[in-house]
This record gives C-alpha cells, sequence and structure tokens, in this order.
C-alpha cells in the first residue's frame, strides 16, 4: 500500500494538470491548434481548432447530413497533414449514408490510403474503437460517426474519450449523424448547412453556411457565431464568400437557428 504523503502528492499533481475549464493541460499538448485558413474563424478560436480536444458537428437538417460530413473532411484535412487518420462508423450509419468515395476525399487533399475505415456492429464497439485510436499518438485525427442518440455516448463516455485525445493531442471530431443531444465535454460544437456554390464549374466548390454554437476554446462569450465559406481546393483550406460573419444579437435571438438554440440550452 503506498503512503499516505504519496498519494496526497499524486492526487496534488494530478489536480494540478487540470485546466479552469476542467480539461488536463499537461505539457501544453492539448494546447496546439490547427488554423482552419479562415481568418476570422481562427481568431474566434483563439488561434486555430485545437488538437487535443473533442469537437462536435451536427447537420442542421437531415439532408445536410452530407454538407455535414464535407466540413468534417476539410478539418480533418487541416490537422493530419501527411499522417494516417482514422474514420469509425456504425453499420447502421454506412447503410444510411455510404460508404467514402475516394475521388471526393482526394478532393478535400485526403489521400485515401491514408485512411483507417472501420465499421462496428453497434455503440459500444464504436467507443471502444474510438478510445483505442486516440491512444496513438501517430495519428493525425479521428472521425467518429456513430448513429443518433446512443445512450452510451453519455458524459462519462465522451470525459474519457477527451481525456484520450488530450494525451496524444489527436484531435477527435464527432459527426452527429441523425443525432441531436450534445456532448457535454466538447470544446466546440457547429452546425452546418449546405449552401448553393458559387462556382460555374462542375462539381462546384463546397460551401456551408456554419453556426458555432459553442467555444471554450477561447475567453469569447455571446451569442452564436455563423459564417458562410467555401473549401478552396488548390489551397486545402477554408475561405470566406462574400458573406459575412456576424454575431447573433443574443443566445436566443431571432438570427439564430432553432437547432442552435436548442442545443445552447442543453449546455
Amino acid at each position: 500500500m503506498r503512503p499516505a504523503s504519496s498519494t496526497l502528492h499524486s492526487l496534488r499533481q494530478s489536480i494540478a494538470l487540470i485546466g479552469r475549464d476542467g480539461a488536463r493541460h499537461e505539457n501544453g499538448r492539448s494546447q496546439e491548434r490547427v488554423q482552419t485558413g479562415y481568418e476570422a474563424v481562427d481568431q474566434a478560436l483563439g488561434g486555430g481548432l485545437m488538437r487535443g480536444a473533442l469537437h462536435e458537428i451536427l447537420p442542421q437538417k437531415p439532408n445536410d447530413l452530407a454538407a455535414a460530413t464535407g466540413f468534417c473532411l476539410g478539418l480533418v484535412a487541416r490537422s493530419t497533414g501527411a499522417r494516417d487518420w482514422i474514420w469509425i462508423r456504425e453499420d447502421q450509419t454506412l447503410r444510411e449514408a455510404g460508404q467514402p468515395y475516394g475521388p471526393g476525399l482526394v478532393g478535400f487533399g485526403l489521400d485515401p490510403a491514408r485512411l483507417l475505415l472501420v465499421a462496428t456492429r453497434n455503440t459500444q464497439d464504436a467507443l471502444k474503437a474510438a478510445e483505442d485510436a486516440l491512444h496513438c499518438h501517430a495519428l493525425g485525427a479521428v472521425l467518429f460517426e456513430p448513429w443518433g442518440d446512443p445512450k452510451s455516448l453519455d458524459l462519462t463516455t465522451t470525459r474519457r474519450l477527451t481525456l484520450a485525445s488530450e494525451d496524444s493531442s489527436v484531435p477527435l471530431i464527432i459527426l452527429r449523424s441523425g443525432g441531436r443531444s450534445a456532448s457535454g465535454t466538447a470544446r466546440t460544437r457547429w452546425i452546418v448547412t449546405s449552401k448553393m456554390s458559387a462556382s460555374v464549374e462542375e462539381p462546384g466548390i463546397p460551401r456551408w453556411s456554419i453556426d458555432l454554437v459553442l467555444n471554450r476554446q477561447s475567453g469569447a462569450r455571446g451569442g452564436v457565431r455563423t459564417w458562410v465559406m467555401e473549401w478552396r481546393y488548390d489551397e486545402c483550406l477554408f475561405r470566406p464568400t462574400d458573406s459575412v460573419g456576424h454575431l447573433s444579437a443574443s443566445i436566443n435571438g431571432p438570427t439564430e437557428t432553432s437547432h442552435a438554440t436548442q442545443l445552447r440550452r442543453s449546455i
């Protein structure tokens, strides 16, 4: 049995690694940022998307799932560089959304040979695979796509996933296919709506309206931040369109989407 003084010392060391926001910050690894390329977005995030953290992406409506998937792929492309990444999906997700399309991945600057695709029969297996993947420091990112609102994706589970992400500095991006409930430990939460491309070429450049409904990365306070942005294939960056980002007057104001309001109230 360890002496009481040794146990107390270890406890104090663990507490010292806990940030004011409840996240552990060891050797600054969880503070590393990935820039999106859109200056206003990066500024709102305090320098870019945090690597050692959980980020949650939701489609505004069911038919926005493809747009939300594209936004996730852009974030993955910005995070991975030349490293492998893993995409974990349930069988139900595969049946509803289909398989990843290689040329589409290339369009987001992702080498299909770098993708490790995992399909599981249920949420429990998917969560186990996600946690195991997050312990692999060599990965560039983990994209986790559960189906619906599984009860097993609770606060305890997301805390465990967040700690694993912080320890390895591998970003965890959760794409909520068919789900609406909010993950309690998310650093950021985004709602994606598809927009018509302005490109005259076929296929057009991906364009989205993005609501940042939760931002625990910076000291910024206030309502939902909204931008209209597009993905530049040639630069592998998010870029602004002619539309200007704005800040909602209040989190319950008329400029906020009903889904965004619902999620803010659930925090």
